[in-house]
């Protein structure tokens, strides 16, 4: 017990930490031995935060080995870990690097312009939709639209019937996936923009997947069609009012969406890449945007999370609740296994309590982005190769800070 004791005493006293608030004062120091048993559960209790973080780093380091991307763990906003490791292009195969000689190929991914850094904007694939879905109830508190709108309200032309905002943020309306549109529909288009598939969706009819209301089935339509009528009622397009409303306010000076890939010329587009190591290029369903197609980096990330939960920025409080709410996506009296709120999954587990988090997969970006309300936990890692390795880690990271 004394070694362990003077083992704590030394991190209590002498381990540098980021967050202030697990720092203690080394001048009510004693003798080990003349200390009170209150006294030596202080220590415990001051050391292990110490602990927990240092825990924390570890696992951090042990995930850079495989990481080829960008993560951020931060207690109480305070960051305590922070690692980005890799490469913007992996140089192994892809559609724009044939023909070259491996050696050509170690020696463009080793130059120190194709190594990714902390500010590298990834593709948010899936993770975006929170953003849109903000930008919904923004509107919305503002009274410029109602989540019992129909569709039919913003698209006369639409041949969809009963189907709801509210259908839409929660994916409950029934509406085809327009990944799986057939090829021909995008022939010649070098990028889709939300209005052509839309226009598609309509056009072709495709049939709905049951009645709206009646199951939940997550489907990337519903997303386009949010950020487009986003447009409709701002009067402006869909990444300006983002920008204006919510990015700039907020300090995200390195967010934007891929339409805007032209005004940020300085900056290298990392590539996804399949797990075999492979690149995927680019293709017209990058275009779109609202469900996916949104830029950014972990620190932005941080930003938009103490805006939207903490200090309420965004959208109120009352909006915010109902975001998060597990009911949203209830049918027919019963929630189904998998909860959605408005742009976020819900979790409840007896184990690690509430969690609200999201995850992103897109041509070989792999993301994972987790809240925790009970101790404002915040977990994000952005990697643009699909080896998995943020896999379970975020139970993990509450295991560790739960003591389990």
């Amino acid at each position: 017990m004394k070694n362990l004791l003077s083992f704590l005493l030394f991190l209590t006293f002498f381990l540098p930490v980021n967050a202030q608030s697990l720092k203690i004062n080394s001048s009510n120091s004693k003798d080990i031995e003349t200390l009170s048993t209150a006294e030596i559960n202080a220590i415990f209790d001051k050391a292990n935060p110490q602990l927990k973080v240092l825990a924390l780093q570890n696992l951090a380091d042990c995930m850079s080995a495989k990481l080829n991307g960008s993560l951020l763990i931060a207690l109480d906003n305070q960051v305590v870990v922070r690692k980005t490791c890799g490469y913007d292009r992996l140089c192994k195969r892809g559609k724009d690097l044939n023909g070259m000689t491996q050696s050509q190929l170690n020696q463009l991914r080793n130059t120190e312009s194709n190594k990714l850094e902390d500010g590298t904007p990834f593709e948010l694939a899936s993770l975006s939709k929170q953003f849109t879905a903000m930008a919904v109830l923004k509107l919305a508190s503002q009274g410029k639209l109602n989540l019992k709108d129909y569709l039919g309200k913003y698209y006369p032309e639409s041949p969809y019937l009963g189907i709801t905002i509210h259908n839409l943020l929660c994916h409950t309306s029934g509406l085809p996936e327009y990944f799986d549109f057939p090829e021909e529909c995008w022939k010649n288009v070098e990028y889709v923009s939300d209005s052509l598939a839309i226009a598609t969706l309509f056009a072709h009819h495709y049939p709905v997947l049951f009645k709206p209301g009646t199951r939940y089935k997550y489907v990337n339509t519903n997303y386009i069609i949010l950020a487009d009528i986003v447009s409709k009622v701002a009067g402006m397009p869909f990444e300006q009012y983002m920008a204006d409303s919510i990015f700039a306010p907020i300090g995200m000076k390195n967010t934007f969406y891929f339409t805007e890939k032209n005004k940020h010329k300085d900056i290298v587009f990392p590539r996804g890449h399949l797990g075999s190591g492979e690149e995927v290029a680019f293709e017209p369903l990058d275009g779109t945007i609202g469900d996916k197609g949104l830029y950014s980096c972990p620190e932005d990330l941080l930003k938009w999370k103490i805006a939207l939960f903490d200090d309420c920025k965004v959208i109120p409080r009352e909006w915010l609740d109902k975001a998060i709410k597990a009911e949203n996506n209830l049918i027919s009296g019963a929630i189904p296994s998998e909860m959605y709120g408005y742009g976020f999954h819900i979790e409840v587990d007896k184990y690690h309590g509430k969690i609200i988090y999201h995850g992103g997969l897109w041509h070989g970006f792999h993301h994972i982005m987790v809240y925790r309300p009970s101790d404002n936990m915040f977990f994000v890692c952005l990697s643009n190769y699909r080896n998995r390795v943020h896999i379970g880690k975020n139970n993990v990271i509450m295991g560790i800070l739960d003591g389990v």
